[in-house]
């Protein structure tokens, strides 16, 4: 919320939470959830109009933490509906026109959200809004639950692929080199 907070506020755009503390925790990358809820706020900022609204809510239903971005923006058609989601696929209409973007921000939300083993759907109506809903499971995807950490002193040495640079420690550390 911190992050989109400017954003909302120079569009004059009531940003609020309403998050369920009895929701409890959720074992996941702290990092992929954040950028989760970053590119479903961006967007939920950046399609609302002036004065419009953008709601974040929480709880708990079922064994996941159920995340809702609801906003009062210009919605998405039926039509673009079912291909929202698709890597470089932006809804097109005279309002999205005039905003920038790669249409990979709801790509990269449903492949973080698979990676954990959750999922995302979207109800939208045109100049209504639109409210994304993703679901995590509470306790971490189904390979991760009850693995062993493994501890630094533990990682094996191993030879790094073609195009890689290890870090000098001979273990599985590694810089990847850029164009």
């Amino acid at each position: 919320l911190a992050q989109v907070r400017e954003q909302a506020m120079g569009k004059h755009i009531e940003l609020t939470s309403a998050l369920d503390p009895a929701a409890g925790e959720c074992t996941a990358d702290r990092r992929a959830v954040q950028q989760i809820m970053i590119n479903l706020l961006s967007n939920a900022v950046k399609f609302t109009p002036e004065g419009g609204t953008v709601k974040v809510t929480s709880h708990a239903q079922d064994g996941y933490l159920v995340l809702k971005v609801a906003d009062s923006g210009i919605g998405i058609s039926e039509n673009d509906l079912a291909r929202i989601g698709q890597p470089f696929y932006q809804a097109q209409s005279d309002y999205t026109r005039a905003f920038e973007g790669t249409g990979l921000g709801l790509s990269l939300v449903r492949g973080l959200l698979e990676l954990h083993q959750g999922g995302m759907s979207i109800e939208s109506e045109t100049v209504k809004g639109t409210t994304v809903t993703v679901r995590l499971p509470l306790t971490g995807p189904e390979k991760a639950r009850g693995a062993k950490p493994v501890k630094l002193s533990e990682r094996r040495p191993h030879v790094l692929p073609q195009g890689v640079e290890g870090n000098g420690d001979g273990y599985d550390t590694a810089i990847r080199r850029t164009a």
